[in-house]
């Protein structure tokens, strides 16, 4: 087997297309919760299975099982609650905030974000909300924020 000797042109701008690669694809980093905390989600389907719009629902817990937080995707309005919709809920006063993030093309980076951070718990923020395609599959994360800290959950789907 004959292999063929890359010019120094060559290598360089195949070195210079790699750099630029792994520079491009790094997103700030986020870890996972802090120790001693936990989080359940739940899934609330509005039709007959997960190829519908079905709802999202993701909550943080200490240790010794008090909440600290809920973050929701609403995908239909019901009554007052608008559709497509996300809101965070902080339960807890130990001086985090909460902030529920949505993408809403998958993969494609952070669209949408409820947050109570600078205010006192508990508190609810409003709903965010904005027409999203029936039957788009989003992504949320519910994450802890302090000043520059921010501990998040693993992203979880829902559909519009």
């Amino acid at each position: 087997m004959t292999r063929k000797v890359l010019s120094p042109l060559r290598m360089a701008i195949a070195t210079l297309t790699a750099m630029i690669l792994v520079v491009a694809a790094q997103t700030p980093a986020q870890a996972a919760l802090p120790s001693g905390y936990w989080q359940e989600t739940f899934a609330s389907l509005r039709g007959a299975d997960y190829t519908t719009s079905y709802d999202r629902e993701i909550r943080i817990w200490t240790s010794d099982d008090r909440l600290v937080g809920v973050g929701w995707f609403q995908s239909d309005p019901y009554g007052a609650t608008p559709g497509d919709a996300i809101r965070v809920c902080d339960q807890l006063a130990d001086g985090w905030g909460l902030e529920v993030w949505l993408d809403t093309e998958y993969n494609t980076g952070w669209d949408r974000k409820a947050s109570t951070r600078g205010y006192n718990s508990p508190y609810c923020s409003p709903w965010a909300s904005g027409d999203i395609v029936e039957n788009t599959l989003v992504q949320i994360k519910l994450c802890m924020v302090k000043g520059t800290e921010e501990y998040c959950t693993p992203a979880y789907t829902a559909r519009a």
